[in-house]
């Protein structure tokens, strides 16, 4: 039986037959035909086989063995109950050479009934044939059932394949083709004929993509070009994506022109591309309801009709705009946004003009600017009656005018005004729950009349000249309310404030870059809500404050700082996980149960309660356990 080149194997659904044949005999097959068999690892020693045909009713995934089968130039699967619906090639992407990819990809034509499709780390210069429609005979077939696409790391092929003939193709994805430099009019197909959907648009024109609602492309380094369906000449045209309501083009630095026909177009997002390929696309949206522009370069400002011919858009994003001076040409603008609700730029280091018409704005929630420090004058928000939420960071010396008729605003954020020299009263802020006032280095106190429905408070980083933290005087009022305090110092100030052993109703209390800081405060350890209490950055850090045993449901805590002495005299709970220094290492990891120490070199068990057992070399070191600076956390259980 050693010269054997076919064979079929048939089971019961429940017994995987023995395949009769040595190994030198299996290597030489070259066509199997399986009936309701399992073959599983048995795949290994067929590495010749060039045939493989799997039938049976059961199938759900291939196994993972086949991706060994370097001969294999044509795979069919055959369902009795139905067919395979979503099938995915990927191949090792830090394999050497192509391995024929092409002559392989080829021969592994799915069943017409695929609905899902992946291509990934295929090194082959062009797709296969079958993707078009053309079966191996050459004759002409729809994938009337494929509603999805993803091609990844095809970086060899310099052409996208001809996709918009495909009627129920709802999903689309390609990312990183590195050699691809223009997506053509073959990308759509052919109005008539061969490659046309059978599906058509309105006024009976041919539709090419007629049910394709997402399309993404990525990482396409060289892609200059990407055209429109038909060429200027062209005197017929067609419904060119009637269906798409999201596009995705994402890190395509070189492109510059791209197709301006998405009539149902509701999400866009643009980032890292050339300003006319954005023009381009957004020059005749009139639908869009989602709006993310991230670095686009030479963009100074938004296109004016694009705002003014989508009243429906809801949410405007810009990020790292290098080029961006303004949002818009002119103040009017603001006004045919009648839909706009969130509105966030960050990152856009030229920005120096928001319009000050703000207040037309009416279903505005959410309004930020961040790390524009070129911004000097922020807009008015008097009016904007409908806003929740509001960050502020940027060059500006005064806060908005209007902030005190904010009456809903509940979370406001002013972070890294170097210029900000005061804020006002916040006492009309009446549902303000969440305050944040950090690195404003001009800054030396905290605004007042603080509402008590304010449960989370951030605040620091203030003028360094300051010796001392401000007073929290003016909050106290807030001791029965208050949950969740960050404080965040500088290099001058040695001890935490006072105040802060009234906020009774304290869950969370968070203490960073106390620089001079040496010890806590032992009235930190009565605090009886306190769950949490994160240390961070103290450099000089070396002794805690005795807490109860009942004082900390959890603990979570890092620094650089050395803390030494007796164990016990840090040691909130008798359970807590800390990271030691590498020295003490031999001798902690002697000691059996309590709480968990580790760093790069091991992770290991402690019980700090019993450290009196290590041995006299760890008290000569003076048992010195350094906290790291990168964060760590832990959970303490009462015994």
């Amino acid at each position: 039986m050693s010269h054997i080149r076919r064979l079929s194997l048939i089971s019961n659904d429940q017994t995987t037959p023995t395949i009769p044949l040595s190994r030198e005999g299996m290597s030489r097959l070259r066509t199997i035909f399986s009936i309701h068999v399992n073959l599983g690892d048995k795949l290994l020693n067929l590495k010749c086989v060039r045939s493989l045909t799997l039938f049976g009713g059961c199938i759900v995934e291939l196994p993972k063995s086949i991706n060994r089968l370097r001969q294999l130039r044509l795979l069919r699967i055959i369902r009795t109950n139905k067919g395979v619906h979503k099938l995915g090639f990927h191949w090792n992407s830090e394999r050497e050479g192509t391995i024929n990819d092409e002559d392989i990809l080829e021969g592994l034509q799915p069943h017409p009934c695929l609905q899902s499709l992946k291509i990934e780390n295929f090194r082959g210069e062009k797709f296969p044939s079958w993707i078009l429609g053309k079966n191996s005979s050459g004759g002409l077939f729809l994938w009337d059932h494929l509603l999805e696409i993803f091609l990844k790391n095809c970086n060899e092929c310099k052409q996208i394949p001809t996709l918009g003939h495909l009627p129920h193709l709802k999903v689309l994805e390609i990312e990183k083709m590195n050699k691809l430099t223009c997506i053509g009019t073959e990308f759509y197909g052919n109005y008539s004929g061969e490659g046309s959907s059978t599906s058509r648009g309105d006024n009976g024109r041919n539709a090419m993509f007629p049910a394709l609602e997402k399309l993404v492309l990525k990482h396409m380094p060289k892609l200059v070009e990407w055209k429109d369906a038909m060429e200027p000449t062209t005197t017929t045209r067609g419904t060119v994506f009637p269906s798409l309501k999201k596009l995705v083009i994402e890190y395509c630095d070189q492109l510059i022109s791209a197709p301006c026909h998405f009539p149902v177009l509701e999400q866009l997002v643009i980032d890292c591309t050339k300003s006319t390929a954005f023009k381009n696309i957004s020059s005749n949206l009139t639908t869009l309801m989602s709006l993310t522009i991230g670095r686009v370069s030479e963009l100074s400002c938004l296109p004016e009709q694009l705002l003014q011919n989508n009243a429906g858009l809801m949410k405007l994003y810009i990020h790292d705009c290098a080029d961006l001076e303004s949002i818009l040409p002119r103040e009017d603008v603001w006004a045919f946004c009648i839909s706009l609700r969130y509105i966030y730029i960050c990152g856009c280091v030229k920005l120096s003009y928001i319009p000050d018409t703000l207040h037309t704005l009416q279903s505005l929630e959410t309004f930020g600017v961040s790390s524009c420090p070129n911004l000097r004058s922020f807009p008015s928000i008097q009016g904007v009656a409908s806003l929740r939420d509001l960050s502020i960071s940027c060059g500006v010396k005064v806060l908005p005018t209007g902030l005190q008729s904010c009456t809903s605003l509940s979370e406001l954020a002013i972070s890294s005004c170097p210029n900000l020299i005061s804020i006002p009263d916040l006492g009309k802020l009446h549902s303000l729950s969440s305050l944040t006032i950090r690195d404003c280095r001009k800054l030396t106190r905290l605004p007042v009349g603080l509402s008590e429905c304010l449960k989370t408070l951030e605040i620091g980083e203030f003028c360094e000249e300051l010796d001392a933290f401000p007073s929290l005087s003016s909050i106290q009022h807030l001791h029965a309310s208050l949950e969740n305090i960050n404080l965040y110092g500088w290099s001058k100030l040695n001890y935490l404030p006072d105040e802060i052993q009234r906020f009774t109703a304290l869950i969370y209390l968070h203490i960073c870059r106390f620089d001079g800081m040496k010890a806590l405060p032992e009235w930190l350890g009565n605090l009886s809500s306190l769950q949490t209490l994160l240390l961070n950055h103290n450099k000089n850090l070396m002794e805690m404050p005795t807490f109860s045993q009942n004082t900390f449901a959890g603990y979570a805590g890092t620094t650089n700082g050395i803390i030494s002495g007796n164990f016990m005299e840090f040691q909130p709970t008798p359970r807590l996980t800390v990271n030691f220094d590498v020295a003490v290492f031999e001798e902690i990891q002697k000691i059996s149960d309590g709480a968990v120490a580790w760093d790069e070199n091991g992770v290991f068990t402690v019980a700090l309660s019993s450290l009196e057992d290590m041995s006299t070399d760890a008290e000569e070191a003076e048992v010195m356990a350094v906290m790291r600076v990168t964060e760590f956390a832990a959970t303490c259980k009462a015994l």
